[in-house]
């Protein structure tokens, strides 16, 4: 499949400008572009034409030492409802050029149940998203991972009334869970076990606190020693966050040992993400919600073991917030217009370790997906890079409506051609299919290369 690469002159005001703090950063390193080939991902296996199935969201990973996976999200085509979910697929590749549904591994699907009351329910599997330890994988002292070849994922599983057609409607009463899967891999079948060991709880709870899992984030988790982390929002009976959970294997399971709250309560916050910088520092990101913050761009730092969290990009509104070490409180210093458009956003990098927020172009609705690289200090965004600009790639989009090109999520994988590529995903559709308009040519997931000039710094040892 024929890829190119674009670059967009488009510059975002300058946001932040804070006293530089020291990074170990290679001054050489930086995105130079950005591939936009033709859709990889369009109908899955299972789909008929009494079920008309689609393949959406994706959220990459690796599982071998040259293969990666996305997990797949598959949406009901033909129905007039919103993010008509139906469960998720694991797909394995070595080659960007070559991703086919026609190994895809089916590890969540919706399904009917009668209740207590006889009545009839539909049980609406969302995206799964977690962390995994590819086959192969080796410590940083070079002994073998004990965890190689396995890992989890979240689900939402949200329960609705079934109508007289048998679909759901958001404005009914519905019950929300989140499910855990345990997941191997063995170097040629994937496999995906929903959780015994008390994490198949309507919301699993953190060992040993009050936190239980609301969902996951938009980004898959990171290694950190031999345990996993993931962006996740969290609960208790004083309210919701977003933040980092640590995943540790126990007894065959893998799960969720301790939760770190980033994003402070009171508002709504989701689809949060989290990468490791190139000095070992973690860069975490989410979704803020109610009223104009539900467009904010928000970017954390957290520096080694230190036990805080400080927010060095925000936009828009662009808010800054800054915890020092000592400081009982977040504290917001910088408050500036809006920069991106509403949509779901993340923090991802490129394979040379460059960190960037992927978001909507302001102005653009969903219509134009774009990259802005963090700069060398970690306090301010580059230039743009437009990943996708569906409008004027493919004209207007069919049913009256416009593009939605959205949910980019980032890894740094290994490849079957021996090199690291840092790859992001995203879906595009036109928003009529929400109203059960057929998919336009151009919908499915989109796997792409975020192109830098750095050596790599791979999340993954191997022989």
């Amino acid at each position: 499949m024929e890829r190119h690469a674009t670059a967009s002159g488009l510059r975002l005001p300058l946001l932040i400008a804070l006293a530089a703090c020291a990074l170990a950063t290679t001054a050489t390193a930086e995105i130079t572009a950005v591939t936009a080939g033709a859709v990889d991902l369009v109908t899955p296996p299972d789909s008929t034409a009494d079920q008309v199935l689609a393949y959406g969201l994706g959220f990459p990973f690796q599982v071998g030492p040259e293969e990666a996976a996305v997990f797949c999200n598959v949406r009901v085509e033909g129905i007039a409802v919103t993010d008509f979910e139906n469960g998720t697929d694991v797909i394995i590749f070595d080659d960007l050029a070559t991703i086919s549904a026609d190994n895809a591994v089916a590890i969540s699907r919706n399904e009917r149940r009668t209740d207590e009351e006889g009545n009839e329910r539909i049980i609406v599997k969302f995206p799964v998203i977690g962390g995994f330890v590819p086959v192969g994988a080796l410590r940083a002292d070079g002994t073998p991972h004990p965890h190689a070849g396995t890992g989890f994922g979240l689900c939402q599983a949200i329960s609705f009334p079934e109508d007289e057609n048998g679909h759901f409607n958001w404005g009914t009463e519905r019950i929300h869970r989140c499910e855990v899967h345990q997941l191997s891999y063995d170097g040629e079948r994937f496999e995906a076990v929903r959780s015994a060991s008390g994490l198949e709880e309507a919301h699993p709870v953190v060992d040993g606190s009050e936190w239980r899992i609301m969902s996951p984030g938009i980004t898959n988790a990171i290694p950190d020693g031999d345990d996993l982390l993931l962006a996740a929002t969290a609960f208790t009976g004083n309210g919701q966050t977003t933040g980092v959970i640590r995943w540790r294997r126990v007894d065959s399971f893998w799960q969720p040992i301790e939760y770190s709250s980033v994003t402070p309560p009171g508002v709504s916050w989701a689809e949060a993400s989290l990468v490791r910088d190139t000095d070992g520092a973690l860069l975490f990101s989410a979704r803020g919600g109610g009223g104009d913050r539900f467009t904010t761009v928000q970017a954390w730092r957290k520096s080694g073991d230190g036990p805080q969290w400080r927010l060095v990009v925000s936009t828009p509104d662009v808010r800054v917030w800054q915890k020092q070490e000592e400081a009982p409180e977040w504290g917001s210093v910088i408050n500036l217009p809006k920069a991106h458009n509403s949509g779901p956003m993340s923090i991802g990098s490129a394979a040379d370790g460059t960190p960037y927020i992927g978001a909507n172009l302001l102005g653009s609705g969903r219509q134009t997906l774009c990259i802005w690289p963090l700069n060398a200090e970690r306090m301010d965004l580059e230039e743009p890079f437009t990943a996708r600009a569906a409008a004027d790639e493919f004209g207007p989009a069919p049913g009256g409506g416009a593009w939605m090109v959205d949910h980019p999520s980032a890894a740094v994988v290994r490849l079957g051609d021996g090199q690291w590529h840092g790859i992001v995903a995203y879906r595009i559709l036109g928003n009529a299919e929400h109203k059960g308009a057929p998919p336009a040519a151009q919908s499915g997931c989109y796997v792409e290369e975020v192109v830098s000039s750095g050596p790599p710094v791979p999340p993954w040892r191997f022989e």
